[in-house]
C-alpha cells in the first residue's frame, strides 16, 4: 500500500511540474535582425576635402529585441550612430583603400555585420556627368531639325574644356549625354538662322532645355526695306530743307 502511495504522489509531482508554466527567463527567446546600408555602396569611390576624411554611411536596422546601439567603425576611429532604425553618421577613413564596418547591437549584446570595402580620395569632388533632353524651335514654335546642338563644359577636363555634340531630329529634339559638370556654353547653329550660344548652369544630372532659334533677314512686322529706305531719303531732304531755310 505504501509502495503505491509512493508512486501516486511521484505521477502527481510529475504532472503538476508538467503543467506549471515556464517563465521568460527559462525560455529560449528567438531573435531577428536586419541591417541594410544604402550608401556608401561596396567598392565605391568616396570623395573628401576634409582633413582628416570622413565618410557619411547610411543605412537602416531593425531588431526584434530592440536596438542598443549602431557602431560605424574603421581604420581610422569609430563612432556610435545612436539606436534608431534610420541611422546617418560621419566616420574619419583613411586615404586609399579602406574598409568600413558597420555592427547593429540588440539589447540583448547580440551583434550583426556589415562590411564596405571603399576606396577613399582626399579632395573636392568632380562635378558630374549630365544628360539634358529639349527642342530646338523657330520664334513662330516650329521644330528646326538638322541644327547643331553643341555643350562645352565651363571647367576643363584634362585642362581642356570638354565638348558633346549632337543633333536635332524631324521633331526638333535632341538629347545631350554624358556633359561635364553642372556649368555649360550651349551653341546652336543651323543655315538659314542666327546662330545661339548660351551659358547654362542646370541644377540637376538630368535636366530639360528648351532653345530658340532666330531666322536670319527676320524684319519687324509692318517694315520692310524699302520702306526704310523711304524713311532714310526723307529724312535727309528735311535735313537739307531746314538748312537752306536757316541761311
Amino acid at each position: 500500500m505504501t509502495r503505491n502511495f509512493r508512486a501516486i504522489l511521484c505521477i502527481l509531482a510529475l504532472l503538476f511540474a508538467a503543467a506549471v508554466p515556464v517563465t521568460a527567463a527559462d525560455s529560449v527567446s528567438e531573435t531577428s535582425t536586419m541591417l541594410s546600408v544604402t550608401s556608401p555602396k561596396q567598392y565605391d569611390t568616396i570623395w573628401s576635402d576634409l582633413v582628416p576624411p570622413r565618410a557619411e554611411v547610411v543605412g537602416r536596422a531593425e531588431a526584434s529585441n530592440g536596438i542598443r546601439d549602431v557602431v560605424v567603425a574603421s581604420s581610422a576611429g569609430e563612432v556610435s550612430c545612436g539606436n534608431g532604425t534610420e541611422f546617418a553618421c560621419s566616420v574619419p577613413v583613411a586615404e586609399g583603400n579602406e574598409t568600413i564596418t558597420v555592427t547593429l547591437i540588440d539589447s540583448l549584446g547580440k551583434t550583426t555585420d556589415a562590411v564596405l570595402n571603399v576606396y577613399v580620395n582626399v579632395d573636392i569632388p568632380p562635378p558630374p556627368w549630365i544628360y539634358v533632353i529639349g527642342t530646338v524651335r523657330d520664334a513662330d514654335g516650329r521644330p528646326v531639325p538638322g541644327a547643331t546642338v553643341k555643350f562645352e563644359s565651363v571647367l576643363p577636363l584634362s585642362g581642356a574644356p570638354y565638348p558633346v555634340t549632337t543633333e536635332t531630329a524631324d521633331d526638333g529634339g535632341y538629347l545631350i549625354e554624358n556633359a561635364f559638370g553642372y556649368g555649360q556654353t550651349v551653341s546652336v547653329e543651323k543655315d538659314g538662322y542666327l546662330p545661339l550660344h548660351r551659358e547654362v548652369v542646370f541644377e540637376g544630372t538630368v535636366n530639360q532645355l528648351y532653345l530658340e532659334l532666330e531666322p536670319q533677314g527676320r524684319t519687324v512686322p509692318g517694315f520692310s526695306a524699302w520702306m526704310g529706305v523711304f524713311a532714310l531719303s526723307g529724312g535727309l531732304l528735311a535735313a537739307r530743307a531746314g538748312k537752306r531755310g536757316k541761311e
